[in-house]
């Protein structure tokens, strides 16, 4: 089963260093641009297959 993966996530400014994360028009954290910024980067989807083979071989060393 593959994951959920959401397309609509938005970081909009709200005030005097505040933002928003919002996925698909719900907002889900309210913080520093920093924060928002992370949160929107583990909820992307990364096609990169170096750091799928990575992962695969921390899954592989951790699970022997």
């Amino acid at each position: 089963m593959e994951s959920e993966i959401h397309s609509d996530v938005v970081i909009p400014w709200l005030d005097k260093g505040r933002f928003a994360f919002a996925v698909d028009g719900v907002v889900r954290y309210v913080g520093s641009q920093e924060e928002c910024v992370r949160r929107a980067a583990i909820l992307s989807r990364k096609n990169d297959r170096t750091t799928q083979d990575q992962a695969l071989l921390r899954w592989v060393s951790l699970s022997r």
